[in-house]
């Protein structure tokens, strides 16, 4: 049942092209939607979009730049008739330590990941809200939850993300289903950075069914895995003279 819950939709996957983007690209066509997938890196999108068939299109963008965002959500409108679903996935990671501060690795992970997430709602809202339905899903991570060391400024902005989900709910409950998804720990080509044991890491794959399935739910949150997302809440939630003294702690264990 679950493999033809999207039958006929259609789906725009911004940062398709590698990682959890691309893995749930694959999920969601085996479910049956029509994707329209987005991303920076010509090549890798065009042998995506051969391998999973001719009623996909690629789209490249920068998700920098609004006016091309703009300008392809039209063209995704004007190629498929409308768009169900809005997913953005792209997203800049270098690990470093706020006292060891590279400031062009910081410009680009805040323009991907934040700037990126604005210009997506900036062109996504327009369309869902003509069409008086759809979804609007903003990719953040567990390390929103709460300032872990060496995670900066990374972890900055996937606050921010979760701030701008958590705000146009609030704004679009009525009409349009905005999405948070919370992925911990993945195996990807980012993750693949850090230089510390991941707990809990889970291969992209099963990562992107539960991202497919946590879609067609009624919840906000999609999140996982539960066991590190219940201990980075339950962080979140304690007074600072405990939680700073434990993130004190885990120095030599950065998200």
């Amino acid at each position: 049942m679950k493999k033809k819950a999207y039958f006929g939709e259609v789906i725009w996957i911004i940062g398709a092209s590698s990682g959890i983007g691309a893995a749930l690209a694959k999920e969601l066509a085996l479910r049956g939607a029509k994707l329209a997938l987005s991303a920076r890196r010509h090549e890798a999108l065009e042998k995506l979009t051969r391998n999973l068939g001719d009623k996909h299109k690629f789209f490249c963008l920068d998700v920098t730049d609004p006016n091309l965002m703009l300008e392809t959500a039209q063209e995704i409108v004007n190629t498929f008739g409308h768009i169900d679903r809005i997913l953005f996935f792209a997203a800049s990671y270098t690990p470093m330590k706020l006292s060891q501060l590279d400031i062009d690795l910081t410009r680009d992970i805040i323009e991907v990941n934040l700037l990126g997430a604005l210009n997506t709602i900036h062109a996504a809202m327009p369309i869902l809200n003509q069409q008086s339905s759809g979804q609007l899903a903003l990719c953040s991570s567990v390390a929103s939850y709460i300032g872990l060391p060496g995670g900066q400024p990374y972890s900055a902005t996937k606050a921010a993300v979760t701030n701008l989900a958590e705000s146009l709910r609030t704004e679009c409950l009525e009409h349009i289903d905005i999405k948070l998804i919370n992925p911990g720990f993945v195996r990807t080509a980012l993750t693949d950075k850090n230089k510390f044991q991941m707990p809990l890491i889970m291969n992209v794959d099963t990562a992107a069914i539960k991202i497919a399935d946590g879609l067609l739910t009624s919840k906000f949150e999609v999140s996982f895995p539960k066991r590190l997302t219940f201990v980075l809440k339950l962080l979140q939630i304690l007074p600072y003279t405990l939680s700073l003294r434990i993130m004190r702690k885990l120095q030599n264990y950065p998200v």
